[in-house]
């Protein structure tokens, strides 16, 4: 990356922010003092995403206005906070607006690919999602992989106009069966993959980096994307490594239920 470009965390953040914005298809994407809260039409802490739109000046504001206009939509929401923009935030205030910690997400970003150190796994075909079978079925996927309530993923993932630039859907196939998934965000130069994930019982075979090559060239060579981010899983980490990421930023998830539980 030139000395002059963007920090690398900006980058990372902002396209994790654009991405979340196909969530909204179904319902809607809010400006609010200093944050994007995005509402699925649903009331699920997964698909309804809030983050900060600039560093985090006063973070019981922001807080406040997003408490109430998911309370006002009677849905529950995640937070993800990128350290860079709210360092060291109270845990104590978070308690008070009823947040609770879910987990920390590392943010990294990759130029090219290196090479791959053996022969990618034969078999394999790599698809993009375009009509309606395919968005059915890469909804399909994602509620076995992350073990999501299959109508919820079918009204996030099923509806082929959902998938219009700058997200793009690519499926693996093995032989005929789908067996992975990917959501790519693809703007200004930066590719974020999102949902990334195969069905448990083919895991570890090479099918995700596979995919995950195969995105990765089109977003360069059709997209003028050359670099990748994404937020890792503690699963993922090995592979990413592997593929060039290394970590510039942290993301701190806090969900938020409608009613306390």
């Amino acid at each position: 990356m030139p000395p002059s470009g963007p920090p690398p965390y900006s980058l990372i953040e902002a396209n994790h922010r654009l991405a979340s914005h196909f969530y909204a298809h179904s319902g809607h994407a809010a400006s609010l003092p200093g944050a994007l809260a995005i509402y699925s039409g649903a009331d699920s802490t997964a698909f309804n995403i809030a983050s900060l739109t600039a560093p985090a000046t006063h973070l019981p504001t922001v807080l406040h206005h997003l408490t109430t206009h998911y309370d006002q939509l009677a849905t529950g929401s995640a937070l993800w906070l990128c350290e860079q923009l709210a360092p060291q935030p109270d845990p104590a205030l978070f308690h008070q607006y009823r947040y609770r910690f879910q987990q920390s997400a590392p943010g990294l970003l990759a130029g090219p690919f290196p090479a791959p150190r053996h022969a990618l796994t034969p078999g394999l075909t790599v698809r993009p999602v375009l009509t309606a079978h395919d968005a059915l079925t890469f909804a399909h996927l994602v509620s076995v992989i992350f073990h999501v309530a299959f109508p919820l993923c079918q009204r996030i993932y099923a509806d082929p106009a959902a998938w219009r630039p700058p997200t793009y859907g690519w499926l693996v196939y093995r032989f005929e069966e789908p067996v992975s998934c990917a959501m790519v965000t693809a703007a200004h130069g930066v590719a974020g993959f999102y949902s990334v994930g195969t069905l448990p019982h083919y895991q570890g075979r090479g099918y995700g980096e596979k995919l995950m090559r195969h995105a990765a060239q089109y977003n360069a060579t059709n997209l003028d994307c050359p670099q990748s981010v994404l937020q890792s899983s503690p699963a993922g980490r090995k592979l990413y490594d592997r593929l060039g990421f290394r970590e510039f930023t942290r993301f701190s998830i806090y969900n938020r239920p409608f009613a306390d539980q």
